[in-house]
């Protein structure tokens, strides 16, 4: 089934209240990252909401254009094109369907001049199954996560 992607911004709303509209009753497993106000460095956060057959199966923040540690090595000079997938989840009930591959090649498809980048929340099987590359940082995982960058096309 096709995958729908339903954009969140704040616009004008306070960033100290501002919630994107995600469906409450769908549940993830980082529920409280999610539903809780967060006061924003960028001051346009940009919410994906992803729908398949009109139900939310995940969501995404991404981060335009985003950030690129440069202590991590051996990572290809990335300009303005890059656009940081900041926070992916796939709700709870979905998972196991390859909603998630689903996802991110959806995001990929949409921004085809882009190339998207995140720092992996120990699901580096996960970005390293859609062929991006990984880089690390020289002080190791411990401290730093992985960094993944999608293949340039």
């Amino acid at each position: 089934m096709t995958l729908t992607l339903v954009d969140h911004r704040r616009g004008s709303a306070s960033k100290y209240s501002w919630l994107p509209p995600f469906d409450f009753e769908v549940p993830y497993e980082n529920e409280r990252w999610w539903d809780e106000p967060r006061y924003y460095a960028v001051d346009e956060p940009w919410f994906v909401q992803v729908l398949e057959g009109g139900s939310e199966v995940a969501r995404v923040e991404l981060d335009d254009p985003g950030g690129v540690n440069p202590q991590y090595l051996g990572v290809p000079k990335l300009g303005p094109e890059r656009l940081e997938i900041q926070f992916f989840e796939v709700a709870t009930a979905a998972r196991g369907r390859g909603v998630g591959t689903r996802a991110v090649r959806a995001v990929e498809d949409r921004h085809p001049d882009r190339r998207l980048f995140a720092y992996s929340e120990e699901s580096n099987e996960f970005w390293e199954s859609l062929g991006w590359e990984r880089f690390d940082h020289p002080d190791g995982e411990q401290f730093h996560r992985p960094l993944f960058i999608q293949p340039a096309r």
